[in-house]
């Protein structure tokens, strides 16, 4: 089981955190089959098949593992049909919330950010919530309100699956978003300077993380970030990843599909929801 410091339980219970949910957590929700969202990787060696046709630029960048590069590739070979792949893989399956979401849920932060444009995790909280969680995408303009208010929200940087069209998945969108939607990432930094982020299911290699928390970490020379992270991982990548992207890796064991990190995240609820009770007892607000 993972053992939460006591910093990071502390700012959940005061709802000063932010939850950030990647592919890792999707993958945890099936459909009645059985099925489960594909990996980005795997989704975009099925979009390559459906061309029907050995592209050598398109073949050799998923070789590289340059998903980004592929993606937008792919996104220019598909062209109009590009929506109806991505629906076809990330909506019409109609995947089923999984424990998982529902640990996420009952931390009861004020915010999470969701990297996924799916929208399991939100199908999940808003009937959950009895429709008072409130979806932010990227480019809505009205977002300081998620920093400021005192609603239920789930942010997404990478826009939604509704609006394939806006969705942040390729070399080109992720270049033109940083240019497009500068506000977004400033209310997104001011997040990181006043809240404790707790990354769940976030790959290292993803493109957002790399960059906000690399600028993020050598601007302030702070750690005061949390991030899990499926055994084995060495300690010098541990080293490595607090010293560039100021995120505290918390270890866990990846078997039987990554049960412990559900069970943490229980674990982790009921331990916020007894300081939650502390807090209340000394008024100590």
């Amino acid at each position: 089981m993972i053992s939460w410091p006591s910093s990071l339980v502390s700012a959940i219970a005061r709802r000063r955190a932010v939850i950030l949910i990647g592919s890792g957590v999707s993958a945890n929700a099936e459909t009645e089959l059985g099925q489960r969202p594909p990996t980005w990787g795997l989704f975009l060696e099925n979009a390559y098949k459906k061309l029907g046709r050995r592209v050598p630029h398109i073949a050799s960048s998923l070789k590289r593992y340059d998903y980004l590069e592929a993606c937008d590739y792919l996104k220019a070979a598909h062209g109009a049909e590009w929506q109806n792949i991505v629906r076809a893989s990330f909506s019409t399956p109609a995947y089923r919330h999984a424990p998982i979401h529902e640990a996420i849920f009952n931390l009861d932060c004020r915010i999470v950010a969701s990297l996924n444009f799916d929208k399991i995790y939100e199908n999940y909280a808003i009937p959950a919530s009895e429709g008072t969680v409130v979806v932010k995408n990227y480019y809505d303009g009205d977002l300081r309100e998620a920093v400021t208010g005192t609603d239920r929200y789930v942010i997404k940087p990478h826009g939604s699956v509704d609006t394939v069209s806006k969705i942040i998945f390729t070399l080109s969108d992720y270049a033109e978003a940083r240019s497009k939607h500068a506000n977004f990432y400033e209310i997104f930094n001011a997040l990181l300077h006043t809240h404790t982020f707790l990354c769940v299911g976030v790959g290292l290699a993803d493109p957002d993380l790399q960059i906000i928390f690399e600028d993020y970490r050598f601007k302030h020379g702070e750690f005061p970030h949390f991030m899990t992270v499926p055994s084995p991982v060495s300690e010098p990548q541990v080293d490595l990843i607090r010293r560039t992207r100021g995120l505290n890796v918390l270890k866990y064991s990846p078997k039987e599909n990554h049960l412990e990190l559900t069970e943490s995240l229980q674990a982790l609820s009921k331990a916020v929801s007894d300081v939650r009770v502390e807090i209340v007892k000394t008024e100590n607000w």
